[in-house]
């Protein structure tokens, strides 16, 4: 016997205006992505220059995934970006930046796997090692899972 396909709806008897679905623990699509799952950006520069960049989340859990993008082309060496919490590296987080084929639009990522628990009010630091050459500005982006 085949499976059947069923399409599942949800529906709040009520009020005929706006009803607030409230959902506790995980709500996850088909793929497994978290809906609940929050997104901060920040500039952080020329990825070419070394330098620090601090950002403060806003909201407590944990980082699940980090990505960087790139506006410009960089040469020379790879540019690594390193992510830390308290002064202590968040595992597996760090970046390189691959000078080789790098262009406007390209995009790195890690999936930090430890250390990587944070509140509301915790910065998080990002480190530039400003190996690189070629004014390339990035913006990193933290998935944050709320706790």
């Amino acid at each position: 016997m085949a499976a059947e396909s069923v399409l599942n709806f949800f529906e709040q008897p009520g009020s005929d205006g706006d009803n607030t679905l409230t959902i506790g623990g995980s709500a996850q699509s088909a793929n497994g992505t978290n809906y609940l799952s929050k997104l901060i950006s920040i500039p952080i520069g020329n990825i070419s220059n070394a330098g620090i960049v601090w950002i403060v989340p806003g909201i407590a859990g944990t980082i699940t995934k980090i990505s960087c993008v790139i506006d410009a082309a960089i040469v020379t060496a790879d540019a690594g970006v390193a992510f830390a919490l308290d002064g202590v590296d968040i595992t597996d987080a760090a970046l390189t930046i691959a000078f080789v084929g790098s262009s406007g639009g390209t995009v790195d990522q890690s999936v930090p796997t430890a250390l990587n628990v944070i509140s509301a009010t915790q910065a998080i630091r990002i480190t530039k090692d400003g190996a690189s050459t070629n004014n390339s500005n990035g913006l990193v982006t933290f998935q944050i899972e709320p706790s």
